[in-house]
């Protein structure tokens, strides 16, 4: 009798969904921040994939002021975004493209 599950005045929330009030934050990477040894860093909110850990992407961004770190970033973006438009369309056999784009 005291299962939830039978309870209708009870609300269940399924544990993958966000809590109610919550918003998932914006862009790729987290808040930058001034490491103890002066420099800045930030982080991506999420880890790479395996397909972008091979394509050169870093997790991680360091640079001396606030303004070559956003360029290191925006520099990554770039990166990521031209990634995402090669994959599945345009490269070669083995890489998502069309047959014709490697055949003799």
């Amino acid at each position: 009798m005291s299962n939830p599950e039978k309870r209708p005045e009870i609300l269940r929330i399924d544990h993958r969904e966000p809590l109610p009030g919550y918003r998932e934050p914006e862009g790729r990477w987290m808040r930058p921040y001034i490491a103890l040894d002066g420099t800045w860093k930030c982080s991506l909110r999420r880890p790479l994939t395996h397909e972008q850990e091979r394509a050169g992407l870093l997790y991680v961004v360091v640079a001396l002021d606030l303004k070559s770190l956003k360029a290191l970033m925006a520099h990554e973006d770039g990166k990521a975004a031209r990634l995402a438009g090669r994959s599945g369309n345009g490269g070669p056999v083995g890489e998502g493209g069309p047959p014709e784009a490697t055949a003799p």
